[in-house]
């Protein structure tokens, strides 16, 4: 993905996070022609946790501005007529503009993220969460996901652990937007333990 690509909007109660799956049901029309844009083109959209309201400089509707680039990995018709996605996380972005089409599908100007990373396996305070996340990833119905993760990566560590356990979007959210995989990994640790982890 280049500086400053112009992609389509996708704003969900709902996110993704980088390495990870979400199936979508597509029903409204500048969606289907989006999709359909998207596939003939093998580009991805981006995929915005949405805010209540509409921005007060654009009003457009309100959504975060960090976010996920994703691409579509698999489609079909679904049993109730609509079009079903699957679409995996590719890379954190940022929304720097936004603008609405004719079709009022909304498209912004992102930039892609690069994450500050570090391979954070071998320190003793986080051995518990690559134990997690390889339990989780060689259990059979996970496995079957598919999940794009990368072991010496602890922001991949993170982004996978976060997606399979069942942790609010604004909990993804904020794992998203921290900067440093440090940071993120005390911010789910933290989480995990709340659950009962």
């Amino acid at each position: 993905m280049t500086e400053g690509l112009t992609s389509p909007l996708f704003p969900l109660n709902i996110n993704v996070l980088p390495g990870a799956l979400l199936p979508l049901q597509i029903f409204e029309p500048r969606y289907i022609d989006m999709v359909r844009k998207c596939l003939s083109n093998s580009e991805g959209f981006c995929i915005v946790l949405a805010k209540q309201g509409y921005d007060d400089k654009t009003g457009l509707p309100s959504h975060h501005n960090i976010a996920t680039y994703v691409e579509i990995v698999d489609f079909d018709q679904l049993d109730n007529g609509l079009l079903g996605i699957t679409v995996r996380g590719k890379d954190k972005i940022k929304v720097q503009e936004k603008w609405k089409e004719d079709d009022d599908l909304l498209v912004g100007k992102v930039l892609k993220i690069e994450e500050l990373d570090e391979d954070l396996s071998k320190e003793p305070k986080y051995s518990d969460m690559w134990n997690m996340v390889e339990e989780i990833t060689n259990h059979p119905e996970i496995k079957k996901l598919e999940l794009d993760l990368d072991t010496t990566s602890s922001s991949s560590v993170c982004y996978i652990l976060a997606s399979v356990l069942p942790i609010q979007p604004i909990e993804k959210q904020t794992i998203l937007e921290l900067d440093s995989s440090r940071e993120k990994l005390d911010y789910l640790k933290g989480i995990i333990k709340k659950l009962g982890g």
